[in-house]
């Protein structure tokens, strides 16, 4: 590069640093935010021992004979929607449309919380399902079964030595919601088991009885019946699935969740717009969770208000939000910018990322807060991969199809030799060109990149040529699908791709070097780095943590 080139490019940098009040040496270099003392985290890390379930403290015999058993009740469980299913199949009929989907929410809350799960995310993909199947399973979100309670009572009582009328002044009998692991009941503990800073009104969340069976196999099974229908169609699974498993497995134990909530707390303390529940610490076992009591709106049913699926919202966005003021929208679009403002620091900021983000576990807080709940599903990759993996996101955002192929070698278990890599890297370039524009910043016709879209091609292509992603990879493009859904969502019109560079830079200092993009787009996102940055009278302060500054978040009407 020329001497006249860099010193053009530095007064550029500088201009649009000093523009937006941030120091270029912020840039250049960023501060670093402050370390996490895991000693003073009231709760410990609950012991790991690989995310071991318990049954796998029991003989071999009571295994095999478990299995067997839960793989006969399954096949029973399935075999009349598969019927129907075929049957509609052949001879489409509304009437039969209808039940059909009845039935199918109604078999996988039967089949158990693992199967619950994958309909849950199933629901927040509609780039790959039918509009009226996304609104079926998206009641399996918010309406699971809930067990009675006698259970609740009984696993109070086993977890703490005390009656709940001992702890609690006022306890719900009829639980506020249920969740596939567990339910939560509203209550107001007794003024002495109150924690000093902490509140009088909590969520007590209690484990469902069945969990601990229908997690031990039932992910296996659901993995090797859809490697049944690959082969059929001659595909192969993109995952580890023993992995992945075990990442669910986590959920089962609800210390792993209240460990959790407490590193979410420390990474995002001091965010004005972004809370979690506080945990009473000497209030949690492996069966019950009790946190602050937070009051607000289930974003689920912000969403919904305007429809699940976003490509619908844009095909008829006129006729939609004519039915809904301005101040509506506007909320909506905040929200999208306070989740998507989350989800990159957890990417790129703390590699520690909540894997449950549906529309279900977020509220828009009465407080103007945006609440996140339901965090026994995380996922952090390994010091050998986080890098590499930062580089690949940075790859998907501006379109360079060799750098994706790349890296997703390198997250591939299955041995480089027995991959046609020149087929598999002209494949990926095809199906990127159907999403990424030449200027790998917009799509082929110049609008924001679908990015859920663009991730499940990239794994369809993995299946065609029999890759498969490590577990920690395997969930976290999981979890970047379904946030990415949800953001658009909220705010169909919101750009991922071109939000997210900044941050790219904020974070991990990148330069122009490190990117395929023309010097005139690099300077426009240099332009953005406040869509990242701290600014305002607060800006020295936040600065020191990388605290994201926004505007209020205005009251829904």
């Amino acid at each position: 590069m020329s001497a006249i080139g860099l010193t053009g490019g530095g007064l550029a940098l500088y201009a649009a640093a000093n523009h937006y009040g941030i120091s270029v040496a912020d840039i250049i270099n960023p501060p670093k935010r402050e370390a996490i003392d895991l000693s003073k985290l009231e709760i410990p890390k609950p012991p790991d021992n690989d995310n071991e379930h318990p049954f796998m403290k029991r003989s071999w015999f009571f295994r095999a004979m478990f299995v067997l058993k839960r793989a006969v009740y399954l096949v029973a469980i399935f075999t009349p929607f598969a019927a129907v299913s075929m049957y509609l199949a052949v001879m489409p009929d509304d009437k039969l449309r209808t039940y059909w989907l009845n039935m199918m929410v109604t078999t996988l809350e039967t089949a158990g919380c693992s199967f619950m799960k994958f309909g849950q995310w199933l629901s927040m993909r509609p780039d790959l399902l039918p509009q009226d199947v996304i609104e079926a399973l998206a009641r399996l979100r918010n309406d699971a079964p809930s067990h009675d309670f006698a259970h609740t009572r009984r696993a109070i009582k086993d977890s703490f030595g005390k009656e709940i009328e001992e702890i609690f002044e006022v306890f719900e009998e009829t639980p506020v919601a249920s969740g596939t692991i567990a339910q939560v009941h509203r209550a107001v503990l007794r003024p002495e088991h109150v924690q000093e800073g902490g509140s009088r009104e909590v969520a007590v969340k209690v484990r469902h009885p069945h969990v601990i069976k229908e997690s031990y196999i039932d992910t296996r099974l659901l993995f090797d019946a859809l490697d049944i229908v690959g082969t059929v169609l001659q595909l192969s699974s993109p995952f580890d699935k023993d992995s992945f498993n075990r990442a669910l497995q986590r959920q089962v134990d609800l210390q792993w969740e209240a460990y959790n909530l407490q590193l979410f707390n420390w990474n995002f303390k001091g965010e004005e717009f972004i809370k979690f529940p506080r945990v009473a610490s000497h209030l949690v076992s492996q069966s019950v969770l009790t946190e602050t009591w937070v009051n607000g709106k289930v974003v689920q049913d912000i969403f919904c208000e305007v429809g699940e699926n976003f490509i619908a919202i844009e095909h008829k966005a006129e006729a939609t939000l004519k039915k809904f003021s301005d101040t509506v929208m506007a909320h909506k679009k905040k929200l999208a910018k306070v989740v998507f403002d989350m989800n990159m620091k957890m990417f790129l900021r703390d590699n520690y990322v909540h894997g449950d983000l549906h529309g279900g576990n977020l509220m828009a807080a009465d407080d103007g807060t945006l609440a996140v709940f339901d965090a026994g599903l995380t996922t952090a990759l390994k010091a050998d991969i986080a890098e590499p993996f930062g580089y690949f996101l940075h790859a998907i955002c501006t379109g360079s199809t060799d750098k994706v192929v790349d890296k997703l070698i390198l997250f591939n278990e299955v041995p480089r030799e027995k991959i046609d890599v020149p087929a598999f890297r002209e494949d990926v370039r095809k199906r990127m060109g159907i999403y990424v524009g030449d200027d790998g910043m917009h799509s082929p016709a110049g609008g924001a990149i679908n990015m859920g879209e663009l991730i499940g091609c990239i794994l369809n292509s993995m299946q065609v040529h029999k890759m498969r992603l490590r577990g920690d990879v395997a969930v976290t493009m999981m979890t970047m699908a379904i946030s990415e859904s949800l953001i658009r969502q909220l705010d169909p019109e919101f750009d991922v791709v071109k939000n997210a560079l900044p941050y790219f830079v904020r974070f991990r200092s990148w330069k122009l070097g490190d990117t395929d993009l023309k010097n005139e787009v690099w300077k426009e996102e240099k332009a953005a780095l406040n869509g990242g940055l701290p600014i305002g009278e607060e800006a020295e302060e936040k600065r020191k943590r990388q605290i994201t500054s926004y505007d209020a978040v205005p009251a829904q009407a």
